[in-house]
């Protein structure tokens, strides 16, 4: 799966949207940072390592949508 700046997850648990708003390349792997907004509160940034990212998109914990689907609608 390839995750790109602009893409959005969806946390179900916690209501969260987040944008992926930076991809960093780290020798252990890629760091994507996330920032979540949550109705009625501030922003706030998260960085994970990008096989995290994936391994929650497969459970079901986060739901994925690219960039492309999330500008069209």
């Amino acid at each position: 799966m390839k995750l790109q700046i602009g893409d959005v997850l969806f946390e179900p648990m916690s209501r969260n949207t987040g944008e992926i708003t930076k991809i960093t390349p780290h020798p252990d792997g890629k760091i994507v940072k996330i920032r979540w907004r949550l109705e009625d509160h501030l922003p706030h940034d998260s960085e994970h390592f990008h096989k995290k990212i994936v391994r929650c998109i497969k459970n079901g914990e986060y739901e994925f949508i690219p960039k492309t689907a999330a500008t069209e609608s």
